[in-house]
C-alpha cells in the first residue's frame, strides 16, 4: 500500500471472476496530467503507475491479456479505474477472489460508538457515539452482479423493491454517499458525514490555503474536484473530500 504523502496514494486490484476481468484503481494525491501514465507489465502480471516523477507498482490477482500502456481518462481526476480482460485459460481464479480475502477492519470488526483518532497526535476525528451504525462499502464484482441482475430481473409484483435498495443507498442507479450517523468501511479507507468529523482542514490539490469546512475550500470553477484533508492539530494528510458523493473518505493506515 502506498503511504499518503507520495503522488500515487494506492493502487488497488481486484479480481472479478465470473466476468473474467480484473479491475483496478488508482488514488492520486492530485489529478492526473500530462505525466501521469500507466501499463502493464512482467507479462500482464504486474500494473505500473507513473505521476508526477514517481513510479508505483502492483501485482495483479490474475494475468490479463493487455500487454502495453493503458489509457488514462481524459477528464483530470484523482481516482483512476480501468477493467482488465483475463484470459478463459486462467483456471484457479476463484482462490483470488476478493470475497476471501480478509479485510482489514470491516464492519463487524467495529463497535457501534467507536471513535476515530488521527495516527499522529491522537486527535478524536469522529467522537465516541456518534457512530450508530457500520456498514460495508459493496465491492465492484457486487456493483457488477446487481447491474446484471437489474438488467434481468424477472417480472414480480414488488413495485417499491427499487426505491427500498435506493434508501439502504444500495440502488442500482444511485451513488453511495455519506449519511449522517453511518459509517462506511471498505478495503483502504472510512467514509462518513462531515457533520460527524471534527478537526479537519480542507485544501485543493494546487493551494497550500487551508479551510475548516469543505464548502469553504471548494473551487467554483471545478466544483466536483476532490480537496485534500489534514488533521488540523498536526497538519498530517489523512484523507480526500469527494464532493460527488458528499463524503468524508480518511485513509485506513491513517486513522486509530
Amino acid at each position: 500500500m502506498a503511504q499518503p504523502d507520495t503522488a500515487v496514494c494506492s493502487i488497488y486490484a481486484e479480481l472479478l471472476s465470473n466476468i473474467r476481468q480484473v479491475s483496478v484503481r488508482a488514488t492520486l494525491l492530485s489529478p492526473s496530467d500530462a505525466t501521469t501514465k500507466a501499463e502493464i507489465l512482467d507479462d500482464g502480471r504486474r500494473i505500473q503507475i507513473q505521476h508526477q516523477g514517481e513510479v508505483r507498482s502492483l501485482g495483479l490477482p490474475a494475468t490479463v491479456l493487455v500487454r502495453s500502456t493503458i489509457p488514462i481518462p481524459e477528464n483530470s481526476s484523482q481516482d483512476l479505474t480501468w477493467r482488465l480482460p483475463v484470459p478463459a485459460t486462467e483456471t484457479q481464479l476463484t482462490r483470488f477472489s476478493a470475497e476471501n480475502q480478509s479485510v482489514p477492519w470491516s464492519s463487524t470488526d467495529l463497535e457501534v460508538g467507536s471513535s476515530i483518532c488521527c495516527r499522529h497526535c491522537n486527535y478524536n476525528i469522529v467522537q465516541r457515539g456518534r457512530i450508530k451504525s457500520w456498514k460495508d462499502l459493496p465491492s465492484e464484482n457486487w456493483a457488477e452482479m446487481m447491474e446484471f441482475w437489474h438488467c434481468h430481473k424477472p417480472h414480480d409484483h414488488e413495485p417499491h423493491d427499487g426505491e427500498n435498495l435506493s434508501k439502504r443507498g444500495y440502488g442500482a442507479n444511485s451513488a453511495i454517499t455519506a449519511q449522517p450517523e453511518v459509517g462506511f468501511v471498505d478495503l483502504t479507507s472510512f467514509m462518513f458525514s462531515e457533520s460527524d468529523c471534527d478537526g479537519l482542514s480542507f485544501s485543493r490539490p494546487d493551494s497550500d490555503a487551508s479551510f475548516d469546512a469543505s464548502k469553504e475550500a471548494i473551487d467554483a470553477t471545478d466544483p466536483v474536484r476532490p480537496l485534500r484533508i489534514s488533521c488540523k492539530t498536526c497538519r498530517a494528510e489523512i484523507g480526500i473530500y469527494n464532493a460527488l458523493a458528499a463524503s468524508i473518505t480518511l485513509f485506513k493506515w491513517q486513522p486509530l
